[in-house]
């Protein structure tokens, strides 16, 4: 019940994890993907609020953790988190507090509500008004399409996402996912 995703997602978020790395995993549910996690990473951390859904044992390296993720200090030396939240509303404070503790990647389905991506939460952004024309996703969690002079439109600008920061939601304040 509490899985909310299929097979395909599963595996495509343990295919972004780099075997022998520390783990977040941000509102873990049943632990379902935390156990998986397990055999790949060296240690996960499987944060979730809900004392319900904690049931059943997990294998010595996840550390199960029952409090909100957004009040948890996150630990350092994370290699990555995993976020699997289509609906999440604090895409960018997550992101914030991942980066004040290095973490390396951000392994999420929260920014553009389906699918599954890896971020390289080290890699600087551009400028939103440096972008090209095509996709761009914000660091504040908003996602859109850049527009353009139709002649400068390419088959790469319709592929690749362009990680850009200052997004037309920060600037008007009117991003629901932005951070203060």
């Amino acid at each position: 019940m509490w899985a909310a995703y299929d097979e395909e997602s599963y595996a495509q978020t343990l295919s972004f994890v780099p075997p022998g790395a520390v783990v977040l995993d941000i509102g873990a549910g049943d632990l379902r993907l935390a156990r998986r996690l397990a055999a790949r990473a060296r240690r996960v951390y499987a944060v979730e609020q809900r004392p319900e859904l904690l049931t059943g044992g997990a294998p010595d390296n996840v550390h199960v953790i029952c409090a909100d993720a957004r009040q948890w200090p996150f630990p350092s030396g994370l290699d990555a988190a995993v976020l699997l939240m289509r609906h999440c509303t604090h895409f960018a404070f997550y992101r914030r507090k991942l980066e004040e503790v290095g973490c390396h990647w951000l392994i999420t389905n929260a920014r553009w509500g389906m699918g599954v991506e890896c971020i390289d939460l080290m890699m600087p952004p551009r400028a939103y008004d440096a972008a090209a024309l095509g996709w761009y996703a914000c660091r504040c969690g908003a996602t859109g399409f850049r527009a353009g002079p139709p002649e400068a439109l390419v088959a790469a600008a319709l592929v690749g996402v362009q990680e850009v920061e200052g997004c037309p939601g920060c600037k008007d304040g009117q991003s629901s996912l932005c951070f203060a």
